[in-house]
């Protein structure tokens, strides 16, 4: 059977790219961890790396094993943490992704309170959106997503707690020629961009397909928030928007939202995490937080 240590050292060389490194990094001899590697490698019966120019990389079975011994070592690491947390200690790390909304509306004031309570444990915060930003949640990567809730086969291995249901709008450049459009059907033809990545599109289209529309393909996409309203901003572009961000950004960027009638489906904000997996007491704590956060900011958005 595959050994801690063993896992340890895999996981040392995918990140390290070659055993000379990860053994510096380790602190071990380069004989010891081929020796561990070698181990698992006939533990396992499968090669996990293979020669590389510069180093190792790792096979298409070493990949698969890869991927569990991060979630195992990360189950290793919350298991030291519950019981540092529950010893009072207080310390550990939580891994966040956050969707623009949270990120703007939320997520400050939800760190002010949990450090209160958690002060020593590290709070790593990235950005991201559905449906990608799931599958680290299930894999243990990412302790929670606090944006968008899953729906249809997303939901799979995940527990939601709703948050606030946001309005959708559509926004585009004060001066675009679309800026009087009401109807969805008038915009199929529009340039369209995206906030996140191709992953997202079923998300923009089916507000298309509901209203038996044709949907549109968004040929530009970004992750940054800040890029897509420079992109929308003075021009003909169209996008999918937040409205619980509307006010703050039509305030600092020349864009407009359309008055769409009958008015987009909301969209409902959560927080995801995943189901098989009994939370640490910081990670409850963060949970409490952010919920109590968003009744504090959206005390009239909440149905």
């Amino acid at each position: 059977m595959l050994k801690l240590q063993h896992i340890e050292m895999i996981l040392a060389i995918d990140r390290a790219g070659s055993i000379r490194a990860a053994s510096k990094q380790l602190g071990r001899t380069q004989p010891a961890v081929t020796k561990a590697l070698r181990q698992a490698e006939a533990e396992l019966g499968v090669a996990i790396f293979q020669r590389a120019p510069s180093g190792v990389v790792a096979t298409e079975d070493g990949r698969a094993i890869l991927h569990r011994a991060g979630v195992i070592q990360a189950e290793m690491r919350r298991m030291q943490e519950e019981i540092d947390q529950r010893r009072g200690e207080g310390t550990g790390r939580i891994t966040v992704t956050v969707s623009p909304l949270a990120a703007n509306r939320l997520i400050a004031g939800a760190i002010k309170r949990f450090r209160k309570r958690f002060p020593k444990v590290h709070v790593q915060i990235t950005g991201g959106h559905e449906p990608m930003a799931f599958g680290p949640v299930r894999d243990g990567v990412v302790d929670l997503v606090i944006g968008p809730e899953p729906q249809g086969k997303d939901v799979a291995g995940l527990s939601v707690a709703f948050l606030v249901e946001t309005p959708v709008s559509v926004i585009t450049g004060e001066s675009s020629r679309w800026r009087s459009c009401t109807d969805l059907a008038q915009l199929v033809e529009g340039d369209w961009l995206m906030i996140g990545t191709q992953a997202r599109l079923p998300y923009l289209q089916r507000h298309f397909t509901s209203r038996g529309l044709n949907p549109p393909v968004a040929r530009v996409t970004s992750e940054s928030i800040s890029s897509v309203l420079a992109m929308v901003q003075d021009s003909d572009f169209l996008c999918t928007y937040p409205g619980l961000l509307l006010e703050q950004t039509l305030a600092q960027w020349r864009i407009r939202a359309l008055d769409i009638r009958p008015p987009i489906r909301p969209a409902r904000i959560a927080i995801t995490t995943a189901s098989d997996r009994p939370p640490t007491p910081a990670l409850r704590c963060f949970c409490d937080c952010v919920s109590q956060e968003a009744a504090n900011v959206f005390q009239g958005a909440i149905p």
